[in-house]
């Protein structure tokens, strides 16, 4: 039934509640778990010294910094992830992961497609009311736009430590 489990992660402790269930889903259909971490770009989508009235050098000189600082969280999130895939082949589940840089819910949505995804198990913080109205929800998002099915797990209580 599930073949291709994607678990999205963010690093929080929150977040890494998932891989308990996505562990369990894989367990039971021998499915294989791709984990994925969405970074923000930091770069300018703009030209800069268009916008703010800065040299051509001081415009590509934060063009610069934003593209390192995008391949110094890259390899952040990627360290994460990898030690996250250690454990999950550890216990003899099939594993791998990927970054992504872009809007969160965007770019799962997109890997779900590419990468044929039969199921996407994220957590979700549980807002609600005008805070979800002015920030939205990444999870709800995937769950209107991605057309599969969606394990969504809130957090209940405090979260004191997890197994991954």
């Amino acid at each position: 039934m599930f073949k291709r489990v994607l678990v999205p992660l963010d690093g929080s402790r929150y977040a890494s509640l998932a891989l308990r269930y996505a562990t369990e889903v894989a367990e039971r259909f021998g499915a294989e778990v791709i984990l994925v971490q969405v970074i923000r770009p930091a770069a300018p989508v703009v030209d800069v010294g268009t916008a703010i009235g800065v040299s051509a050098a001081g415009s590509q000189a934060a063009v610069q910094a934003a593209l390192e600082a995008d391949k110094r969280n890259a390899a952040r999130a990627r360290r994460y992830l990898n030690g996250r895939v250690r454990a999950m082949r550890a216990r003899g589940i099939q594993s791998s992961c990927d970054v992504l840089i872009g809007d969160a819910a965007d770019s799962i949505v997109g890997f779900s497609e590419k990468e044929n995804i039969d199921l996407v198990v994220m957590t979700t913080r549980g807002k609600s009311g005008l805070t979800r109205a002015i920030m939205g929800s990444v999870a709800d998002a995937v769950i209107r736009r991605s057309g599969k099915p969606v394990l969504v797990i809130r957090p209940k209580g405090k979260i004191l430590s997890t197994k991954y």
